[in-house]
């Protein structure tokens, strides 16, 4: 892992200087203070999805907050999940990973104290979906979870019936390694539906199949590769609005989980960009205080729809659960700690805890 983090660390700096000229937000032109304290700081880049969960990264650009933050901010669009960002990261192409608490809990879990948790700025829930395909009628009909009525018996046979009427196990699409997994492993747990895993033939009432989460729609529209989908927002709404027939049937909020966007970095970029990056946070910072008012609901919505080239509807669906706090709360810790149980159940709270250098600094920034 120290090779790896090396050579991270030396493709930054051989792109720093490319990236002080050609890098950069396509925000508007910041003050003439703003531009003489970028030239004292290193320059970043970060990793992130244009899509639901990403609202902050999307308004900090089009706001100008990171513009005002005084660092040359580079963003790089990544497609799929959260993992692909953490890919970035690794392969040395990123500074800064956007991303959920699964791949956060995934990198902690392969490279322990060589991966450092910056903060995060939303915690929420009720955006990890799970939709059942057209095809999933009739005897194939899945009991959507209703939490009122505690209803998992009657989601558990229905689960069951269906795999019996298909005569194979119920393919469930959803991208290895994003924070979905974790969640729908949750919710498939408290339902007490058992699972096969990627790839595995078994006698299990479900079977995970790998897909990427941008694709999920298309895939399921087919009728062909999978049944059902599992995928953070846009993509369920895009599924349930495109595909006729398809309906949802639960979320990361029957059981009481929680979404977190988180920014991470290795060891050494953080001990090489410390004063970047905490300028960086607090460009985030500013941010999450104006999604916070609501004063600036509306037009923030009109932007990140329009840089998402997604409907108007499924941005208000975001904001409507998100809590926007640049932070490193107990909740959230607690969060990536469940992400990771199933693959590495070492990593405690604690764990967690010790790759987050920030936490007393981000408490005194928050006041």
């Amino acid at each position: 892992m120290k090779d790896i983090m090396k050579k991270a660390l030396a493709l930054c700096a051989a792109g720093a200087l490319g990236a002080a000229l050609l890098a950069g937000c396509s925000s508007p032109a910041s003050s003439s203070s703003a531009d003489e304290g970028a030239k004292d700081l290193a320059p970043l880049s970060l990793a992130y999805l244009n899509k639901a969960g990403y609202e902050t990264v999307i308004t900090a650009d089009n706001q100008g907050f990171f513009k005002d933050c005084g660092v040359d901010i580079e963003l790089q669009p990544v497609s799929g999940s959260g993992q692909q960002s953490v890919e970035a990261l690794l392969a040395g192409s990123a500074d800064i990973a956007a991303t959920g608490q699964g791949p956060v809990a995934n990198a902690i879990g392969q490279h322990g104290e060589d991966i450092v948790v910056l903060c995060g700025t939303n915690c929420n829930t009720d955006s990890q979906i799970i939709v059942a395909g057209p095809a999933m009628t009739g005897d194939m009909q899945i009991v959507a979870y209703d939490k009122d009525a505690k209803n998992e018996a009657d989601v558990k046979v229905s689960f069951e019936a269906a795999a019996v009427a298909l005569q194979h196990p119920i393919r469930l699409g959803v991208q290895q390694g994003a924070t979905t997994e974790s969640a729908l492993r949750s919710w498939l747990k408290k339902m007490d539906i058992s699972v096969n895993e990627f790839g595995a033939e078994g006698d299990g009432t479900v079977t995970l199949v790998d897909v990427k989460a941008n694709t999920l729609p298309t895939v399921l529209a087919t009728g062909t590769d999978i049944d059902m989908m599992a995928a953070s927002q846009p993509y369920p709404d895009t599924a349930i609005a495109s595909v006729e027939g398809a309906y949802r049937v639960g979320s990361n909020a029957d059981t009481n989980s929680y979404d977190v966007a988180c920014y991470i970095t290795t060891k050494e970029i953080f001990a090489e960009k410390e004063d970047s990056i905490k300028a960086f946070i607090e460009g985030l910072k500013a941010t999450t205080d104006y999604l916070s008012d609501e004063a600036n609901t509306d037009a923030a919505i009109d932007a990140c729809a329009e840089s998402m080239g997604a409907d108007r509807e499924t941005v208000v669906a975001a904001f409507k659960v998100a809590d926007w706090k640049t932070t490193m709360s107990d909740t959230m810790i607690t969060s990536i700690t469940k992400a990771a149980a199933k693959n590495y159940p070492d990593v405690t709270e604690e764990t967690v805890r010790a790759c987050c250098p920030l936490i007393d600094w981000l408490n005194e920034l928050n006041g």
